[in-house]
This record gives C-alpha cells, sequence and structure tokens, in this order.
C-alpha cells in the first residue's frame, strides 16, 4: 500500500490540502493555543462553510476539540507520586498527537492506571508524529526520517529497561510493523519488540499477576469498536480482555468505523465515510448499551457523530473505561 500511495504521488503529486492535514504537529499546537478561538469557529457554520470552499474540509466534519492545556503541559505541572522503590514495570509513554493535543484524558488515564499498578512512567519530552499521516501521500522518504528519529530518542530508553506504551493504535502499529520495514537494523527491531498498546501492556502485567484487580465500579454492557489498526497487530482482543476483567459485558464490533484519518475530512469522502460507519452503528443502536467504547480517537469521534450522541455520553478509550471502573478520578 505505501508503495502504490509512493507511487502514485509520483505521478500526480500532492494538492496543498493533501499537504496540510498531515501537519499533524502544527495543527496541534496552534489548535491548542489559540483553543477558545479554534473551537468556537469548527462549530461556527459560516465559518466551516468558508473552510470547505477554500480547503476543501466538509462543513459537517464533526473535529475533535483543542484543548488549551495540552497532555505535554500537564505532565510537566503535575506532582507525580514518588517512584516505586521496587517498580513491577518501566514505561516510557508515546501519547500520541490526538493525545498530546485534543483527547487529553486519555493520556491522564494511562497514567493514572499505570501508576496505580506500581510502574515507574516518563514522558520523554520533544515527542513529534509518529508518521502515519504521512501515508496518504506517500511520503517514504519523511517516513523514514520519523522512523530514524523515533529509534534514536527511545532506544536510550530501551536499554534502561523501558517499554514503549502508546493508547493510539495508528501509531502502535508504525512503531511495531512500519518502522522496521521503513528502516530495517537491528536497533529498530528492538523497538518494535519493546512497543505495547496499552491494553496490550495491561494484560501482560495481568499474565504476570502484577495487574490491580480491586475495581469498585462495573461498567455494565459495553459496545466495543475495535479500530482496523488495532486488529492488523494480531495480538488479540486485549481491550475487550481488561474491561471484561472489570465485570462489564462486552460486545465486540469488528466493523470499521469509516473515519481513516484525514480521508473522511475530505468533502468529496465524508458521506461515503458516514456510510461506512452505519454498519458499526447498527450493532450499537440494536441494543440498549451503558457505554460506547473504541481505542481509536477518531472512530470514536465517527461513532459519535454517526449516534448523534449527546455530549455527555461520549464513546471512550477502553482506558478510560478501566480508569473509572477503579474510581479514579477523571
Amino acid at each position: 500500500m505505501a508503495a502504490w500511495k509512493k507511487q502514485r504521488a509520483l505521478e500526480g503529486g500532492a494538492t496543498w490540502r493533501d499537504k496540510l492535514l498531515i501537519q499533524t504537529d502544527l495543527i496541534g499546537k496552534l489548535g491548542s493555543l489559540t483553543a477558545p478561538l479554534t473551537n468556537w469557529a469548527l462549530h461556527t457554520p459560516w465559518v466551516r462553510a468558508l473552510v470547505e470552499r477554500v480547503a476543501g474540509v466538509h462543513h459537517s466534519r464533526q473535529v475533535l476539540p483543542f484543548q488549551l492545556e495540552t497532555f505535554s503541559q500537564w505532565w510537566e505541572r503535575r506532582q507525580p507520586p514518588s517512584k516505586p522503590s521496587v517498580p513491577k514495570g518501566k514505561v516510557a509513554f508515546f501519547p500520541s498527537c490526538l493525545v498530546t493535543f485534543q483527547v487529553t484524558d486519555v493520556g491522564k488515564a494511562t497514567i493514572q492506571i499505570l501508576e496505580k499498578n506500581g510502574i515507574e512512567v516518563v514522558v520523554p519530552l520533544n515527542q513529534q508524529c509518529c508518521g502515519m499521516p504521512r501515508f496518504d501521500l506517500g511520503d517514504t522518504e519523511a517516513m523514514q526520517r520519523i522512523a530514524k528519529a523515533q529509534c534514536q530518542q527511545f532506544l536510550p530508553y530501551i536499554e534502561q529497561g523501558y517499554d514503549i506504551v502508546i493508547p493510539a493504535p495508528s501509531c502502535s502499529l508504525m512503531f511495531k510493523r512500519e518502522y522496521p520495514y521503513l528502516k530495517a537494523s537491528p536497533e529498530m527491531t528492538r523497538l518494535a519488540e519493546r512497543t505495547f498498546d496499552v491494553c496490550e501492556y495491561l494484560m501482560r502485567l495481568k499474565k504476570d499477576n502484577a495487574l490491580s484487580l480491586d475495581f469498585s465500579q462495573n461498567p455494565g454492557r459495553v459496545a466495543y469498536q475495535i479500530p482496523c489498526h488495532l486488529r492488523d497487530q494480531n495480538i488479540g482482543f486485549k481491550s475487550k480482555d481488561i474491561m471484561e476483567l472489570t465485570g462489564a459485558k462486552v460486545h465486540l464490533i469488528e466493523k470499521c468505523s469509516g473515519h481513516d484519518g484525514a480521508w473522511s475530512a475530505k468533502k468529496e469522502f465524508f458521506d461515503m465515510s458516514m456510510k461506512i460507519a452505519k454498519k458499526a452503528v447498527r450493532e450499537i443502536k440494536d441494543e440498549n448499551f451503558d457505554v460506547v467504547a473504541s481505542d481509536c480517537p477518531l472512530s470514536a469521534l465517527q461513532l459519535d457523530q454517526a449516534l448523534n450522541a449527546p455530549p455527555s455520553r461520549p464513546t471512550l478509550h477502553p482506558i478510560q473505561v478501566v480508569r473509572n471502573a477503579y474510581g479514579l478520578p477523571s
């Protein structure tokens, strides 16, 4: 797929819209710096109509709100608990662009759960996008540069015994599979082997009898949509497994949400993306669930839009479901 996209880009080039939409770090930083204004604009019909006309972004495409305080800023200002004298594990956390600038609570929930379970956590500074959006352009050279930079940043932590934990399936897939393909080396193989999806890591703790099971609240009936990029990792259904440990009854939905990064934001594809989402939404509407969950924040956004979900009942990341089951404050 990457080779085909690269050839397509060489033959037809990329539009300025495509080049803009992949600048996730830049968009995230600007969006957070101007969060009140940006979030107002995203919900203002005449502004969205203008954006569609100029940039080709569909006026009905809901966008995750930007947070004035980024996850990185929250991490730097908080007072972390004292490090466990003998940690059960050590984690270098890669939050992802979406968690850093928009769905910051997913990152906070991850930290809360890891620390509750005696894991020492560090968040390396100056992190950058994993490079997945550049698949849309077939920009293999940029992806290779990013892969090399990620390896240089995280390898020292791996050598000190840290594992890499990621809550975003697209990013963990890049670390695990695409980086070794793009920049093959023994170091890159080590990086891939020591990278874990967050629920995969927690179930690894469970296997070692190191996961706390003192859940105080049962989430009830959960409709869980597993994202395509998580299924592609061939690790089983770890998010489903850990939610079931809390006492939840989980209904697994193995259907694509139809979001696919920036694809569904483009005016020519938005309607098609919502049609794709109907298959997953139909399973949710057929029964009365207490919680809807998905590991991908964009899939969650798509499901919420397709379901017309009220703001008080958004689709949650499984890690938020587990945090709530522990009774930890959000």
